[in-house]
């Protein structure tokens, strides 16, 4: 139950007399009120009235109050507070379309254009949206493009790694020889604990209002107590950018990629990258791309044997199902070239995934993929049975990855996710055959 006040003022001749007037409403016409008074700009007294509702014992009037409450935020341009009230609901009702699109609405209004985005797609998966529903939404996109200046993305994790070395688990390989079997002994899985490093982001620099400058930066580091299983990336890459309005975006980026393994400088591999992202219906978005770079080791023998061009293209269509998930697709094609022909090698990836928003603040990400390798050129294999092969190798490669996340402990954007990688590589060389196991405990930064 809610109380109004009301105040009337009636003229006398001799005198002026102030009535004050008092109202009790149930929740229902309260949030009735409370609605016109946002709607007509009433912010003030609308956030009084709601105060109140917020109290009560009926959860979906608490609900509805704490959804008009976020848009009297978002008009005073409170717009953490107004993130905080259409969370709340979605966290427990994640399918509310329209607490979705003011949470993007929100996003938007404060320059956090990667969640709008991310959140403004999912809305305009809804089956009941209007055509001039949908229009609006299209146009929030388009403006997202033009409007964003950069993009970050940032994590730590704990990464505990039961094959670091990719050992095959076999304890020794041996060859038949005419006196007899030799046999070598092989390195025993070596599993261990990282810390996982990961920064980087896009800055856009606008030189019109379809046409800039795309700048990216990124660094990847892979720490572990064993020094040699160390891994660290650098990447740098600048090039143009184009909007193509209500379609999409292509971008061309020369780069350069410094990698270190192990404690020690590795590669360098400069190169230049294609990628583009289009709408093409309601619920479909594709990203299309390739890329082409030169391998240059820095030890002297393996760039003798090891240096080449890498070619590759990739294709990922997005198909949102409803406002609250999607399903992705991709195939990558890659093509290694290298000065000894047995080390190049070519492939396809196949990938498939699926994306939900859960009660409770919780959200899945799912992906398997099948990656399949052929080398080049034949050369000498130790097999199982002791014989000396000698053929092309041929890898087949499975990967299954889970990742669990957490709005509950986040705190000023900072969330956790557990995530889990089990990786298996079939090989008709066996040497190269190996499973293995991979936990992540990431600490993650949310636009």
């Amino acid at each position: 139950m809610c109380v109004v006040v009301l105040f009337g003022v009636s003229n006398g001749f001799a005198k002026q007399a102030t009535a004050q007037k008092t109202i009790k409403l149930n929740d229902t016409q309260a949030l009735a009120i409370a609605n016109a008074m946002v709607n007509n700009g009433n912010l003030d007294s609308a956030s009084k009235l709601l105060d109140d509702i917020i109290k009560s014992d009926d959860e979906n009037a608490r609900m509805v109050a704490l959804f008009e409450m976020g848009r009297v935020e978002l008009a005073h341009g409170n717009y953490d507070a107004a993130e905080q009230d259409f969370l709340t609901i979605l966290n427990q009702y994640p399918a509310a379309t329209f607490v979705r699109m003011e949470l993007a609405k929100t996003y938007f209004a404060s320059g956090r254009y990667t969640s709008a985005d991310f959140n403004f797609r999912l809305v305009l998966a809804d089956k009941s949206l209007s055509d001039a529903e949908q229009q609006l939404v299209r146009n929030y996109l388009n403006m997202v493009r033009k409007y964003k200046s950069w993009d970050v993305f940032s994590g730590f994790s704990v990464v505990p790694d039961s094959n670091l070395n990719y050992a095959t688990g076999r304890p020794e390989e041996c060859i038949n020889t005419i006196v007899g079997p030799l046999c070598r002994q092989l390195e025993d899985r070596s599993g261990g604990i990282g810390l996982q490093y990961n920064v980087g982001g896009d800055y856009y620099i606008k030189l019109t209002e379809h046409f800039g400058i795309k700048t990216s930066a990124s660094l990847y580091a892979l720490d572990f107590a064993t020094s040699r299983f160390d891994e660290y990336t650098f990447y740098a890459a600048a090039g143009p950018r184009y909007i193509i309005d209500g379609i999409g975006e292509f971008s061309v980026q020369p780069f350069a990629q410094l990698r270190w393994y192990g404690g020690e400088y590795y590669d360098t591999m400069p190169g230049v990258r294609v990628d583009a992202d289009f709408d093409l219906m309601k619920r479909v978005h594709l990203s299309i791309g390739g890329s082409y770079g030169r391998d240059i080791y820095y030890d002297d023998f393996v760039d003798s044997v090891l240096r080449g061009n890498e070619y590759s293209t990739y294709i990922q269509p997005r198909y949102y199902i409803n406002n609250k998930s999607f399903v992705f697709a991709g195939v990558a094609y890659t093509n290694v070239t290298a000065k000894q022909k047995s080390y190049g090698n070519h492939g396809l990836n196949y990938s498939v995934g699926y994306f939900v928003e859960l009660p409770w603040t919780l959200s899945l990400l799912g992906r398997v993929d099948l990656g399949q390798t052929k080398y080049k050129d034949s050369q000498y294999f130790i097999m199982e049975n002791a014989d000396l092969g000698y053929f092309t190798r041929r890898d087949t490669t499975y990967r299954a990855y889970v990742r669990l996340s957490s709005r509950y402990l986040e705190y000023k954007r900072i969330y956790p996710s557990i995530s889990y990688t089990y990786t298996k590589r079939n090989s008709n060389a066996p040497i190269y055959e190996f499973d293995k196991h991979r936990i992540q405990i990431e600490i993650n930064y949310r636009l």
